[in-house]
């Protein structure tokens, strides 16, 4: 484990010193559009939704196997 964190800060050390890059900050930003860009689809599929629930008159009976998704299962 100690190995593994030396290679990447020696990593990280080579891309700052050589080619002028901070890797920290490109994970940052790079985290926040992959952030950014999941709200907007999880706004779009709200919008989706709704209309969706709208067209099929406000109820929708859905399967089993969706409406038990990231449940767990009692323990006994």
């Amino acid at each position: 484990m100690v190995r593994l964190t030396m290679d990447r800060e020696r990593m990280k050390y080579l891309f700052r010193e050589i080619l002028g890059v901070d890797v920290d900050d490109v994970v940052r930003k790079v985290v926040a559009t992959i952030a950014v860009e999941r709200a907007k689809q999880v706004q779009q599929n709200t919008k989706d939704w709704k209309r969706y629930m709208e067209a099929e008159g406000g109820i929708v009976i859905l399967p089993s196997n969706v409406t038990q998704l990231g449940r767990r299962d009692p323990k006994p």
